[in-house]
């Protein structure tokens, strides 16, 4: 059992309170009490006791579109580099030759970034190989996840970039059966497409089915680019409706560019958006001036965040991309009252524990959830005043302040240090690795200005 007394806590709970003298008692995995310190009371004496006075507590966020693989190569494609180049001559020729190592590799140096910044669970963006590895890498870390192969029958590439449909919807079926009958509970598998026209209606219907068969959800990439890029991501939201495909299990990523009418098709729908700010403005999809994503959310979409890749935002920082959420779209409307703090911060944590189906058990700081659970440092500069601390949560805080992290009730980050692994010598297979994958790419690392090694 651990306590944790007298802190700060912003519990995202039912009635979205803030307790100002607040304390939460943990018990194995689930938080067992919540409320004004001078009402908890555990039940026996806790093992550990954490001293909240000088700290404050928030659910962990929830990122629920991450491509892990690309953490190996973070910052080797250029911005210079035309968007609609990144798969042909970039991607593809990584991804095909990286190996489950390299797989696992970068996995646990993206978890590490992840809880560092305070997120505790993610959604794989469905562009991984060995699944059953990269599962034991997550597990390793103590991540919360949802996990996805490469899917897709319409594009292909040497070796295993190459299926039919009813290869993409085997592998899928077997990638299930592995992961999903696994004891553990914090990793979990989902048919999760590659999308942007890369896969066919066949495919769609298919993965569709396979989730509903297994009890998951699904989901793919779709509607990210210009129509002015001419891209095979052209498939409307109401063709989608046509297959039988739109529902509350599915998870939409990206979907920058649709009408009033698909914003209404998909709050009837119930279907989830992962929204992607930082890779949506580094790849120039004109986020600001067309996305709907406040429109979706005033419409009751279920829009949540999603940190993308390694060459798209290039990080896995959930604080960061809450600034962003909260600043962009009131310059944007030209409206201060867009997008405030309160909807943003629920955008990263409830929200996007309903778009993974998890809302019943992560999320908000409420009895008989999970302890997720991330503890900031207020005596920090960007916490102080403390005058409302959701203003300094999502306008200010930095991951510096990330003290303590909590996942499924396990300290996984205490007072700083990973208790999971050991962050030097990851950080070290991390240089090694990603030289040798980027070398059998043939692919070149290049600076704009001159790096002097002697």
């Amino acid at each position: 059992m651990i306590l944790i007394e007298h802190a700060t806590i912003i519990t995202v709970d039912r009635e979205r309170r803030i307790l100002a003298d607040g304390s939460i008692v943990i018990d194995g995995r689930e938080i067992v009490q919540v409320g004004p310190a001078r009402e908890v009371r555990p039940s026996r004496r806790p093992a550990r006791v954490i001293d909240g006075r000088r700290l404050l507590v928030a659910p962990g966020f929830v990122d629920t579109h991450v491509h892990l693989s690309e953490h190996l190569t973070r910052g080797l494609l250029l911005d210079d580099i035309p968007v609609d180049r990144y798969l042909p001559d970039w991607l593809i020729p990584l991804y095909s030759v990286m190996t489950s190592e390299e797989e696992q590799v970068s996995a646990q140096l993206a978890c590490v970034e992840m809880i560092r910044t305070g997120t505790t669970t993610f959604c794989e963006a469905g562009t991984l190989f060995d699944v059953p590895a990269v599962a034991e890498a997550v597990e390793e870390v103590g991540m919360r996840a949802v996990l996805g192969r490469w899917t897709w029958d319409r594009e292909g590439g040497p070796g295993r970039m190459r299926q039919s449909t009813d290869e993409a919807l085997a592998l899928n079926e077997k990638m299930l059966a592995e992961v999903n009958a696994r004891p553990a509970d914090l990793v979990r598998a989902w048919p999760l497409l590659l999308g942007f026209g890369t896969c066919s209606e066949r495919l769609i219907q298919g993965a569709a089915a396979l989730a509903r068969r297994a009890g998951t959800g699904w989901g793919m990439m779709h509607l990210a680019s210009h129509p002015s890029r001419k891209t095979a991501d052209t498939m409307p939201v109401t063709r989608l409706d046509a297959l039988g495909v739109l529902g509350p299990e599915a998870k939409l990523a990206h979907l920058v560019y649709v009408e009033d009418a698909d914003v209404d098709l998909l709050a009837r729908r119930g279907v989830k958006v992962s929204h992607c700010p930082t890779a949506g403005l580094k790849h120039t999809k004109g986020l600001a001036a067309h996305g709907r994503f406040v429109e979706m959310a005033e419409r009751g979409v279920c829009v949540s965040l999603g940190g993308d890749s390694g060459n798209g935002s290039n990080h896995f920082d959930m604080l960061r991309i809450m600034y962003l959420v909260a600043t962009i779209y009131k310059d944007a409307r030209l409206d201060v009252g867009v997008m405030p703090p309160e909807q943003v911060l629920e955008m990263a944590t409830i929200d996007g524990a309903a778009a993974l189906g998890l809302e019943g058990r992560i999320g908000s700081i409420e009895p008989g959830k999970r302890a997720d659970l991330v503890l900031y440092d207020l005596d920090t500069p960007e916490w102080r005043p403390l005058l409302n601390p959701l203003n300094n949560l999502v306008y200010a805080a930095t991951g510096a302040s990330v003290r303590t992290v909590l996942i499924d009730g396990r300290v996984v980050l205490d007072e700083g240090r990973l208790t999971t692994l050991d962050a030097r010598a990851l950080y070290e297979r991390v240089e090694r690795l990603s030289r040798a994958q980027i070398a059998r790419a043939r692919l070149p690392i290049e600076s704009r200005w001159r790096i002097v090694t002697s």
